[in-house]
């Protein structure tokens, strides 16, 4: 068998890893190859060699020196469409410095351009075991788009969140849901060691990944949200549950209210946005789909465009700064400041992701949208998502009984340092001060258990992208009594109050 028909009926044949050999014939097509999630998209299947693109760094070939008003709509986030491929090439465009330079009058600046020859290939990737087309809403490997025409990356659930993807890699599928898949079940289990009898409160019921495990090992389950949507999805589980769940509508800071009064045996914490709502573009969580500038999780309260329509430069300066890591901030809050007042108010997700787009333009290095940390800032803010996380980690220390146990999975480095820094001064010890004469010698309220941290197994990493960032830590509730809160401790930023917005 020729190489050529290898190519075609997807047979193997010996190609060396990442070597970006030519092969010629009239088997192998130098034209545009399907990246989406179909026949041609199969483990080991040919794909065009060099730099993995996203959907917006590809172009036309052709004179580098302009932009054609067909190939915006290709490097555009929001253009849509597929990009253009000529017959033999494909380009690569890496933008200049930021701002740098003149426009094109679009808001465009100039593209460098890098040529690649369409006829040098590479293997697939390996295609996650999750995306079946019985796994992929709407997509099997016949079809091009699901029935609700929607396109995007691979979007992953966990426990009480969703991986969204950006859709920058070839090995992406094109939209839809994975079935559900809780990251770092088996490490959750294993530190909570569920046994029937028991009583475990899930403070983040989410997609209910952990309740259901929970049920399943025949503990009694007390779960909480703040969403009422969430709470509604999960009536069918209590259903089948024989009294053994109770769902509540609450913030998992609130969690001791739920508490029996012999306390509970453990209590499981998985921090972040849910499925739910990043899925619903009326939540207005994410700027994949249109939708209204909101962000709220209880429907209630302070909106997102409440506070990019009403907050100083400085102040809004501060939010993308320590609660998105925005390198950026500065930059990004002048321009909200200037254009709410020449143009109005910020209305919807995309209004505002296409403004940070033209400040702060996606690089060929870049892995996210230049917004994803303005809107993870914004989220983080109007939902008080550090806060409500350092008041339910003591409030679990309260409602905990001696040998109860505390899991909580964080994805963020901002949430992790918050439960690290708990579970350090909980464990207790000797503390010096250089302002104390004599050294200061803490109870401990928790003790360690197992591993100070546990992250996901390879497999699971290449089966959930998801759970690359996610970390667990645990901690076992001793005798002592609880001690009383120190928010000092987390060493969170001084932002403007959300009370002081008007609403």
């Amino acid at each position: 068998m020729g190489v050529e028909t290898a190519a075609l009926d997807h047979e193997p044949f010996s190609v060396e890893c990442h070597q970006q050999d030519r092969y010629q014939g009239q088997g192998v097509r130098t034209g545009r190859l399907p990246l989406r999630a179909d026949a041609s998209r199969r483990e080991r299947a040919l794909l065009p060699a060099g730099f993995r693109l996203s959907r917006d760094q590809r172009g036309r070939a052709g004179a580098s020196g302009s932009l054609r008003e067909p190939d915006r709509g290709a490097r555009s986030f929001f253009g849509g469409g597929e990009p253009p491929f000529s017959s033999g090439a494909w380009r690569r465009g890496v933008r200049q410095a930021r701002c740098g330079g003149p426009d094109d009058g679009h808001g465009l600046h100039p593209i460098l351009h890098g040529d690649h020859e369409g006829s040098r290939l590479r293997r697939a990737g390996t295609v996650l075991p999750a995306l079946g087309s019985r796994n992929v809403r709407g997509h099997g490997f016949e079809s091009a788009a699901g029935a609700d025409g929607q396109r995007g990356g691979i979007r992953l659930e966990r426990g009480s969140g969703i991986m969204a993807d950006p859709g920058d890699r070839p090995s992406d599928a094109s939209g839809g849901l994975v079935r559900h898949i809780p990251v770092l079940l088996s490490a959750v289990l294993e530190a909570l060691a569920p046994v029937p009898g028991q009583i475990v409160l899930d403070g983040t019921f989410g997609a209910g990944g952990y309740t259901q495990a929970l049920l399943d090992a025949g503990a009694q389950v007390i779960a909480l949200d703040r969403d009422p949507h969430a709470l509604e999805s999960g009536d069918a589980m209590v259903e089948r549950s024989g009294g053994r769940l109770s769902l509540h509508a609450a913030r998992f800071s609130e969690l001791d209210r739920f508490a029996p009064d012999a306390g509970l045996d453990g209590v499981v914490l998985d921090i972040g946005v849910s499925s739910m709502q990043l899925d619903t573009p009326e939540r207005g969580f994410s700027f994949r789909a249109d939708g209204p500038l909101d962000m709220r999780m209880a429907n209630a309260g302070v909106s997102a465009a409440d506070v990019v329509n009403q907050l100083a430069v400085g102040d809004l300066a501060r939010i993308f700064n320590f609660l998105g890591e925005e390198k950026q901030a500065g930059r990004i809050a002048g321009a909200i400041v200037r254009r709410r007042e020449a143009e109005g108010a910020f209305e919807t997700t995309r209004d505002l992701a296409r403004l940070v787009e033209t400040v702060s333009p996606r690089k060929a290095k870049d892995r996210i949208h230049p917004a994803t940390r303005v809107f993870q800032a914004l989220r983080v803010y109007v939902n008080d998502e550090l806060g409500e996380l350092a008041r339910a980690l003591y409030a679990a220390e309260r409602a905990l009984k001696p040998g109860g146990r505390l899991v909580v999975v964080t994805f963020h480095s901002l949430e992790d340092r918050i439960v690290k820094r708990f579970f350090q001064n909980r464990f207790g010890g000797v503390e010096g001060s250089r302002h104390l004469p004599q050294p200061v010698e803490r109870p401990s309220i928790f003790t360690r258990h197992g591993k100070a941290m546990v992250t996901a197994s390879a497999a699971e990493a290449e089966a959930n992208p998801r759970a690359r960032s996610a970390k667990l830590r645990v901690g076992v509730r001793t005798d002592e009594p609880a001690g009383e809160p120190d928010m000092s401790i987390f060493g969170l930023p001084k932002l403007v109050p959300l009370n002081s917005i008007n609403v």
